[in-house]
């Protein structure tokens, strides 16, 4: 059965991480670091989705329905800066998923994401980053194969341009800098 409290709790979280989002970006503040005003959306956004999952369980298909879960997913997908709680997630999404209760999409983000935080190669090609000036998907495990891991599941073929508007960083070596210690300090990386 269907629990409304995951689209009733999560959707007001969502609405404001994606206005937040639009302010900064308007402003131009979003590319050359995570901004601390979108980190604290993030953060709050995760404690508040952990404190539903200790009540209610963890959300899948079955009891939190597509929107519950697409919901669920994206505070998930953000929860960046707390990686032991993303890792978490990410196990009981393999499970859900495993059981046919989770859209496979949404998990080959996810694995993607966490990857290319813990410094490995992404299997799905979803994550991209500026290389080159360029917004590409960064390093891909076995490219040949790529293409098969994406449709088994259901995701399209890769695209090959990326551009959506954004600028590179000012400074990408001081960019990299930063995001080394906080990949660090975020417990992503020894």
């Amino acid at each position: 059965m269907i629990d409304p409290v995951w689209t009733d709790k999560l959707a007001p979280l969502v609405e404001r991480d994606h206005f937040i989002q639009e302010a900064l970006s308007k402003r131009g503040d979003l590319n050359d670091t995570y901004h601390p005003e979108m980190e604290k959306v993030h953060l709050e956004n995760s404690l508040k989705l952990e404190k539903i999952i200790e009540k209610n369980g963890f959300p899948v298909l079955s009891n939190a329905g597509d929107e519950g879960v697409r919901l669920a997913w994206l505070i998930i997908h953000h929860s960046i800066s707390r990686s032991d709680f993303m890792r978490e997630c990410l196990t009981q999404i393999r499970l859900a998923m495993a059981a046919g209760d989770w859209p496979p999409e949404l998990l080959a983000y996810l694995e993607d994401r966490v990857a290319y935080f813990e410094g490995r190669k992404q299997l799905f090609g979803t994550n991209l980053d500026w290389i080159d000036a360029e917004l590409k998907p960064t390093e891909i495990e076995a490219p040949d194969q790529l293409e098969h891991r994406r449709k088994s599941m259901g995701l399209p073929e890769m695209r090959t341009d990326f551009q959506n508007g954004e600028r590179p960083p000012a400074d990408p070596d001081k960019k990299q800098k930063e995001f080394q210690i906080w990949l660090k300090k975020m417990g992503w990386r020894p």
